[in-house]
C-alpha cells in the first residue's frame, strides 16, 4: 500500500509541476499552493557567485505586506517567522523580501525545493486568517493550548522519509504502554487543494513510523473543513481534530 501511494504522489506531481527556461533563469510552477489558493512559483538560478539558487522572488512577503502583514511590527511574529526559516533552513533577504535556498550542487535541488516550499506553505498559511486578512499564528494558539493542559509534546521534530527529504512535523506526542505516538501537523486553512503538502509530510514517513498515528489539527474558526481536504486525508488514516471542537478531544493527546 505504501509503495502505492508513493507510485501515486510521483507521479501526479511530476505531471503537475512545469519548468519554463526563460535562458537567466527557470521558472517553476509547482502544485502547492499559497494563501490566495494560487500555485506556488519560484525561480532556479545561478548568482554572481556561480552557486545555484532557488528563490520565490520576493512573492509571499510582499504579498503578506499588502494584506497588512508586517512582519516586523510584533516581536512574537517575528520570532515564529525567523524559527520557521531556521527550522527549514530558508534564507530571506531584507532588502528584496526574496525567500531563498542555495546549492551546493545540483544533486540538492528536490531536497531543497522541498524544504522552501514547506516553509513558505508554513508562513502563507500559519501568519494569515482567510476570513479578514488579520495575522494569526495558529501553531502558536495550539502550542499554549497544549501547554495549559499539559500536554507532553515535542516541539518541530523533523524525520528522514523514503524520498530522502525531511520531514518537519508541528508536534509529535510520545508514544506511551497504552498509547501510540503521535505525529502531528496543524492547518490553518483547511482548504479542499491545502491538503497536499500535509498529505505527502505523512505518507513520505509510514516506513520509519509504521508504529505511529497522523493527525492534523484544522483550524475551523474562520473556515469550515473542507469535504474534500477531509476526505483526502482520512483516505489514508489521517485523523483530523476540528479546532473549534478541542475541549472534547484534548484528552486523548495526554500520555498520562
Amino acid at each position: 500500500m505504501i509503495k502505492e501511494l508513493e507510485e501515486l504522489y510521483k507521479n501526479w506531481y511530476s505531471k503537475q509541476i512545469i519548468l519554463k527556461d526563460y535562458n537567466d533563469f527557470i521558472e517553476i510552477t509547482t502544485p502547492f499552493v499559497d494563501m490566495h489558493h494560487d500555485y506556488i512559483q519560484l525561480y532556479f538560478f545561478k548568482n554572481q557567485d556561480g552557486k545555484f539558487v532557488i528563490s520565490d522572488d520576493g512573492y509571499i512577503i510582499s504579498e503578506l505586506t499588502i494584506l497588512g502583514i508586517d512582519l516586523n511590527s510584533a516581536k512574537k511574529r517575528k520570532k515564529y517567522f525567523e524559527n520557521t526559516l531556521r527550522i527549514f533552513g530558508v534564507n530571506y533577504d531584507e532588502q528584496t523580501d526574496e525567500l531563498y535556498v542555495t546549492l551546493d550542487s545540483i544533486d540538492e535541488y528536490p531536497k531543497k525545493q522541498h524544504n522552501l516550499i514547506q516553509c513558505i506553505t508554513r508562513v502563507s498559511d500559519m501568519l494569515l486568517t482567510a476570513r479578514n486578512a488579520v495575522a494569526s499564528i495558529f501553531f502558536d494558539e495550539v502550542f499554549n493550548y497544549f501547554e495549559e493542559n499539559e500536554v507532553i509534546y515535542i516541539k518541530n521534530p523533523g524525520f528522514i522519509g523514503k524520498s530522502g527529504n525531511q520531514q518537519t512535523f508541528d508536534f509529535v506526542i510520545p508514544r506511551t504502554k497504552k498509547k501510540r505516538e503521535k505525529l502531528i501537523q496543524t492547518v490553518n486553512t483547511p482548504t479542499s487543494d491545502n491538503y497536499v503538502v500535509t498529505l505527502f509530510s505523512f505518507i513520505d514517513v509510514q516506513d520509519v513510523k509504521a508504529e505511529a498515528d497522523f493527525v492534523v489539527i484544522a483550524n475551523d474558526t474562520n473556515v469550515p473543513i473542507d469535504e474534500k481536504f477531509s476526505s483526502s486525508l482520512t483516505s489514508y488514516d489521517v485523523e483530523i481534530l476540528a479546532w473549534s471542537k478541542r475541549d472534547s478531544w484534548i484528552n486523548e493527546l495526554k500520555v498520562i
